[in-house]
């Protein structure tokens, strides 16, 4: 997951340990520099915080989109989506030769083409020798909850009911969609059995993400839903993924339960598990403070899901 990715791909170690990849001698860890476009932000915002960060060896973390510094003798972690931009960007940081040594991590499947661009662009700037490693780490989506997963598509519903949609944009959206579906079940190491109604979106998911699944388990070299599993007989149980249209229950985007999650979400709007409150200072002065929403935090561990006003 992503403290892995943060120790350069190694489980971390306790003290007292043999060193782990990320880690020195004394498994202390190496100190790097963790580089994300936007939507790998908020993957790792919803997560880890910067003190959880600090606590993994990150010293700085920065956009892939803004302007960098060079920074000497300290090797990156990049955390990015498989996009032509992205690849293009990464190239270019090679270029300019702004770290020791990159760890390149995909949100998903990096495909062919993009890998074969991104050697293209490596070559001809002679930099391939600073390319530690590259994976991908089927890590795009977002999980706010222990128990709960989104896979961060905002105005998905709209953009698929607009009649202003081509249906080549359906069909990008809809191979998205599968793309983080089968991250989120390869995270869990689980190969379910899916069900869903007919005649939909929900049908057009659930076809795809059934071929991609035949395709992986089948067809690669290295089935990853079997890597690390040591309880086959526990993974042999294969529970039911039920796809839906939203068009079956519209009441729910309209309405909630009475929990203090769901007030606090109505006055405060939580995004990525952060609020923003604006305060008055006695100058009339206003300002945003902003608040994160943690299990770590007892008393919101232990309220949020109760009904209001318990």
């Amino acid at each position: 997951g992503l403290i892995r990715m943060l120790h350069l791909n190694d489980e971390p170690k306790l003290t007292g340990g043999p060193p782990a990849a990320g880690t020195d001698d004394q498994n202390t860890p190496i100190w790097k520099v963790l580089v994300f476009d936007s939507f790998c932000r908020d993957i790792v915002s919803t997560v880890l915080r910067v003190n959880d960060l600090r606590d993994n060896g990150i010293t700085v973390h920065m956009l892939l989109e803004a302007q960098r510094t060079s920074i000497p003798d300290v090797p990156a972690v990049y955390f990015i989506q498989p996009k032509p931009e992205n690849i293009k960007r990464l190239a270019e940081d090679l270029a300019r030769d702004l770290y020791e040594l990159y760890y390149v991590n995909f949100s998903s499947s990096l495909p062919r083409t993009l890998l074969e661009e991104f050697a293209v662009q490596t070559a001809a700037t002679g930099t391939s020798h600073q390319i530690a490693q590259v994976y991908d780490q089927y890590l795009n989506f977002l999980c706010p909850e222990e128990s709960m997963f989104s896979l961060h598509f905002p105005n998905t519903f709209e953009s698929i009911h607009s009649p202003a949609m081509t249906d080549t944009a359906i069909s990008s959206l809809i191979d998205r969609i599968v793309s983080a579906l089968f991250s989120v079940l390869l995270t869990l190491k689980s190969v379910p059995t899916i069900c869903a109604p007919r005649g939909n979106a929900a049908e057009m998911v659930a076809t795809r993400l059934d071929a991609k699944l035949r395709e992986h388990i089948m067809n690669s070299r290295q089935n990853l839903f079997a890597e690390g599993v040591e309880d086959i007989v526990a993974q042999s149980r294969r529970p039911v993924l039920v796809l839906l249209d939203r068009d079956i229950d519209l009441g729910s985007m309209l309405m909630h339960s009475w929990t203090y999650q769901a007030l606090i979400h109505d006055l405060y709007n939580i995004k990525l598990n952060q609020i923003a409150i604006t305060q008055t200072d006695n100058a009339g002065r206003k300002a945003k403070k902003t608040y994160d929403l943690s299990v770590s935090d007892s008393f919101w561990a232990n309220n949020a899901a109760l009904p209001f006003p318990e």
